[in-house]
């Protein structure tokens, strides 16, 4: 149930933030604990990297649950998880939901020491509605959520839901071309290089070494 407080009230409150590195200061600011984001882009562009790659730093500050509802525990997600070298993570700190239903998922999170960061990838696949996200925010307003959106016209998130989403979060990521660019009501952000890169000899450009 809402209330009312007065401006020195929300004044003298102090949040819970996130210490982090420079790098990921400089890309998403410094949210507090329960930050909200979605992040969306077409196939082949790095989405899935980048996913893996924050949910692995993300490990530094708590138990990770990454619920591949779209890919599952798949090849596809191994080859991703090898990219990132998730077998660096300390066992029991990033776990993967094999197509979690959105029952299943909320279950989970009820458990005692569940985790902190909840993935859900992607928000179309799972068929999570505007009203189930909301559910899930209300129900666990401790829990950062981080939500995988398929793209559509425009870089825009694809379908009602998914914009609607837009709305409510505190962190948007656009991935394109192996960068991720993002605005957060956290602080100012720069890119995100997603990829390792070399120059060719003949050539001299810089190209990514791999993708997903």
């Amino acid at each position: 149930m809402g209330r009312t407080i007065s401006v020195k009230e929300l004044l003298q409150k102090t949040y819970v933030t996130y210490d982090f590195n420079e790098l990921w200061t400089d890309t998403l600011g410094k949210p507090e604990r329960n930050f909200r984001m979605l992040i969306w882009g077409l196939p082949k562009n790095g989405k899935t990297t980048f996913c893996i790659q924050l949910a692995k730093y993300l490990t530094n500050f708590g138990k990770v649950y990454y619920n591949s509802t779209e890919q599952g525990e798949g090849k596809s997600l191994q080859d991703v998880m090898k990219l990132c070298r998730a077998d660096e993570v300390p066992t029991g700190k990033l776990m993967i939901g094999d197509r979690d239903t959105f029952e299943e998922m909320r279950e989970k999170l009820r458990k005692r020491n569940s985790p902190r960061f909840v993935f859900i990838d992607s928000l179309q696949y799972m068929y999570l509605t505007q009203s189930q996200y909301k559910q899930l925010v209300e129900e666990f307003p401790n829990k950062a959520f981080i939500i995988i959106s398929w793209s559509g016209a425009g870089d825009n998130p694809k379908g009602e839901h998914a914009k609607a989403v837009r709305y409510m979060v505190d962190i948007t990521c656009v991935v394109k071309d192996g960068i991720a660019k993002v605005q957060s009501r956290f602080g100012a952000t720069m890119p995100y290089q997603i990829f390792e890169t070399k120059k060719p000899v003949e050539t001299g450009k810089t190209i990514p070494l791999f993708g997903t």
